[in-house]
C-alpha cells in the first residue's frame, strides 16, 4: 500500500496529545486498581445460588464415580467424595464470612459438614439451624422423585427415612439422574482430551511457527502506524467496551426478566461495537481492515490443533503449580445466565464466537501490531500478552494461564499473518471450556 495521494497519509501523521493518552491510561488504571486492590464490596446477588448449583453437581459426581478407576475420575475432572465435600465446606465458609449465605445455604452447609464428619445429619441440622426447618419431607421427596432436588436434600431425606417408614420412590430417580450426569461428564470432558490427543500430531507445526515468527517482516500500512495512534485506538476501544458493559449491567438489574434473544443481541453490541469503532479509527474501508489485520489470510488448522494440545499440556503444569492456591470465587466461574437452552445459545455465541473475534482483533490485530512496530517481536509479544491477561481479572492461575494463551496466539499471528488462525484457536479453546461446563452444570437432569 502506498501513501502518496491517499487518506492514510493523514492518519499516519495524526498526532494525539500526550496528556490525552495519559488521561485514558489513568482512567483505565483506576478501573484496574479498583478491580484488583479495592476492598471487595461483597459477592454479587445470586452468587450463593450459582455456588450451590456447582456444589450439587460436584458432590453428585464425586459419589457416583467413587468406585470408578482413578484414571477415569481424573479424565472427567471429578474429585473423591472427601475432597469434594472439603471444597464445598470451604466455599460455604467463604460465603458465610462475606455474609452471603441464606438459610437454605446454611442447611446445605450443615448436611455437607455432617456427612464429612460422619455425624448424624438431623443432629447437625438441629445444632446449626437452632431447630428451624427449611426443607419439607414430602415436598423434597417429590422433587427428588421428579428429577429435581439436590445432593444434600437427598441426604436429608435419607436420614429422615431411617427414623420413619422408608419411601424409596425417589431413590430410583436420584440414582438415574446421577448416572446420567456421570455419562454426560465423562463424554464431554473426554472429548476435550481427545482433541488434545489429536493435536499432538500437529505440535511440529506450532514449533515451526515459533521459529518462523522472528523471520517475518510485516510491511505496509500496518507496519507504519505510530505507537501513539495504535495505543490510543486500543485505549478508546477498551474503555468503550467497559462503558457498554457497565450500561448493560445496569439494564439487566433494572429489568426483571430479559428475553434470551434480547440478551444475546445486547451482548453482541457490547462486544462488537468497540471493535467497529477501533477499526473505523484506523481504516477507511472494510476491505483495507480485512487485508491489513490478516483476516483475509486462510487459517492454519494444523497449527490450531497443535497449539490447543500444547496449551492443554502447559495448563496441566500450571494446575500442579497453583494447586495450593485458594479459590476466591465461590461460583467457580459459573453464571446462572448460562442455564437452559437460551443460556447455551448465549454462551456459544458470546464466549465461543464473538469474544474470539473481538479480542483477537483488538489484542493481536491492533495492540500487538502497535507494540511490534515500536519495540520488536519478543517485547511486543510479552507486553501485549500481559495487558491481555490483566484485563481478564482472574486469580494467579488464571492470569498466568491467559498470558500463556495470549503469547501463543501472538506467535501464531506473527508467523502466519493470519488473524483467522488465532480466532479459530480462541474459538476452540473457549468452546472446550464453555460447552463441557454447560453439559456438566447447566443441562437439566430430568
Amino acid at each position: 500500500m502506498t501513501y502518496e495521494g491517499n487518506p492514510y497519509r493523514a492518519t499516519l501523521r495524526r498526532e494525539y496529545p500526550e496528556p490525552l493518552i495519559a488521561l485514558l491510561i489513568f482512567i483505565l488504571g483506576v478501573w484496574l486498581w479498583d478491580h484488583y486492590f479495592a476492598k471487595p464490596a461483597g459477592y454479587a446477588p445470586g452468587t450463593e445460588a450459582v455456588a450451590m448449583l456447582k456444589m450439587d453437581r460436584d458432590l453428585r459426581l464425586a459419589d457416583v464415580m467413587e468406585r470408578d478407576p482413578t484414571w477415569l475420575r481424573k479424565l472427567a475432572a471429578v474429585e473423591t467424595p472427601e475432597a469434594a465435600r472439603a471444597r464445598a465446606l470451604a466455599v460455604f465458609q467463604e460465603l458465610a464470612n462475606e455474609k452471603a449465605m441464606t438459610l437454605r445455604g446454611l442447611e446445605a452447609f450443615a448436611v455437607v459438614k455432617a456427612v464429612q464428619q460422619s455425624q448424624p445429619v438431623s443432629a447437625t441440622l438441629g445444632e446449626m439451624l437452632k431447630g428451624r426447618t427449611i426443607s419439607n419431607f414430602e415436598e423434597v421427596s417429590k422433587q427428588l422423585a421428579n428429577h429435581g432436588g439436590t445432593w444434600w436434600q437427598a441426604k436429608i431425606v435419607d436420614d429422615w427415612e431411617k427414623h420413619a417408614q422408608p419411601q424409596t420412590v425417589w431413590r430410583q430417580s436420584y440414582g438415574e439422574d446421577s448416572l446420567k450426569l456421570r455419562l454426560r461428564t465423562v463424554m464431554a470432558r473426554s472429548a476435550v482430551w481427545l482433541l488434545g490427543l489429536v493435536g499432538l500430531f500437529f505440535l511440529p507445526r506450532v514449533f515451526w511457527h515459533l521459529g518462523n515468527a522472528q523471520k517475518v517482516k510485516w510491511k505496509g500500512y500496518g507496519a507504519a502506524w505510530p505507537f501513539s495512534l495504535g495505543f490510543i485506538v486500543f485505549l478508546v476501544a477498551t474503555l468503550a467496551s467497559i462503558g457498554f458493559s457497565l450500561i448493560l449491567e445496569i439494564i439487566v438489574r433494572a429489568v426483571a426478566e430479559m428475553p434470551g434473544w434480547l440478551w444475546i443481541l445486547a451482548d453482541m453490541a457490547v462486544r462488537m461495537v468497540p471493535i467497529v469503532i477501533a477499526l473505523a479509527l484506523l481504516f477507511r474501508r472494510t476491505t483495507h481492515a480485512i487485508r491489513v489485520t490478516g483476516m483475509a489470510q486462510p487459517p492454519d488448522f494444523r497449527a490450531v490443533f497443535g497449539a490447543f494440545s500444547l496449551l492443554m499440556i502447559l495448563d496441566q503444569g500450571l494446575r500442579i503449580l497453583f494447586k495450593t492456591a485458594s479459590v476466591t470465587d465461590p461460583s467457580g466461574g459459573l453464571s446462572l445466565g448460562d442455564a437452559g437452552w437460551w443460556g447455551l445459545a448465549y454462551s456459544v455465541i458470546s464466549a465461543c464466537i464473538l469474544a474470539p473475534v473481538a479480542e483477537e482483533t483488538l489484542y493481536r490485530g491492533i495492540l500487538f501490531r502497535t507494540f511490534w512496530n515500536r519495540i520488536g517481536l519478543v517485547p511486543a509479544a510479552l507486553a501485549s500478552s500481559v495487558i491481555f491477561s490483566i484485563l481478564h481479572f482472574y486469580d494467579g492461575y488464571g492470569l498466568v494461564s491467559v498470558w500463556v494463551f495470549g503469547f501463543t496466539c501472538v506467535i501464531l499471528y506473527a508467523s502466519g499473518r493470519s488473524l483467522l488462525t488465532v480466532v479459530a484457536l480462541h474459538m476452540l479453546y473457549n468452546s472446550a471450556i464453555k460447552i463441557p461446563e454447560w453439559v456438566v452444570y447447566h443441562w437439566p437432569l430430568g
